[in-house]
């Protein structure tokens, strides 16, 4: 009985180390996780991107079939089942419909903004005027107004990579999530705008640095970029701000680091 139990507990023993062998070497082999979600696309690129356009297709299959049947119940004066379908289209249109595709995601860091394209320049002064006009002075609508900009500043970034206008659309498409509420991605397309062209004359690092400061709480990062902001990007109308907060930032580090 004594060498049965015995064996029991040798044999558990050595499946237990064999366990944690192969773990602590799936850990030491693994590559750590990016602090930036954003940063780059994973391998799964393509799978993500696949499943994004299914869910846009049947969304809108889903509409479609429903208002087919609304149709129907309306030529057959069935007013209890068109009330039911036109509650659900109601939810449909109530419920949060998620891009899930960030094209500067998709595009990568590694773009540069060369190239003079006609078609891009042509695409980009029509987005802009949109954008114009929706943020000078907002009305009622605006929002649709910005998303189409965004469309066509997106649009730029996709089919015109090499463009000199990619940094623009990068900056521009910035300004518009930050006006969304979608912080993250509004910095992801910040960064972009001075990865892709490093001499951009847009303050892309300073806008960058504010939301990573005030909105992400990710105050090493926006003390880096307010540096390199002061460094490269030519906003005088910003560098008293800047160097302020700075100040206020290493002070900040200073203390937590006497501590």
């Amino acid at each position: 009985m004594k060498k049965a139990a015995l064996l029991i507990v040798s044999i558990s023993l050595a499946l237990a180390l064999t366990g944690c062998g192969d773990s602590q070497k799936r850990f030491m082999t693994e590559k750590p996780a990016s602090n930036d979600v954003f940063e780059e696309m994973t391998p799964s690129a393509a799978t993500e991107v696949a499943l994004a356009e299914e869910i846009a297709q049947k969304r809108l299959e889903y509409r479609k079939v429903l208002e087919k049947i609304q149709a129907f119940y309306e030529q057959a004066g069935n007013q209890l089942k068109l009330e039911w379908v036109q509650k659900e289209l109601a939810s449909l249109d109530a419920a949060p419909r998620y891009r899930y595709i960030i094209q500067a995601e998709v595009a990568g860091s590694k773009l540069t903004a060369t190239d003079s394209v006609p078609k891009a320049d042509a695409l980009y002064e029509d987005a802009l005027k949109i954008y114009n006009k929706a943020t000078v002075v907002p009305l009622f609508g605006s929002k649709k107004k910005l998303q189409l900009a965004l469309n066509k500043f997106n649009q730029i970034i996709k089919e015109y990579p090499a463009s000199d206008k990619i940094d623009d659309a990068a900056y521009r498409a910035g300004q518009i999530h930050e006006i969304f509420g979608d912080y993250s991605i509004a910095v992801l397309y910040y960064k972009r705008a001075f990865q892709w062209d490093e001499e951009t004359s847009h303050p892309a690092r300073y806008r960058a640095a504010r939301i990573l400061d005030y909105k992400l709480f990710e105050r090493a990062q926006a003390l880096e970029l307010y540096k390199e902001s002061l460094k490269k990007e030519n906003c005088p109308e910003y560098r008293e701000a800047i160097q302020y907060r700075i100040s206020e930032l290493m002070l900040k580090n200073d203390s937590v680091r006497i501590k």
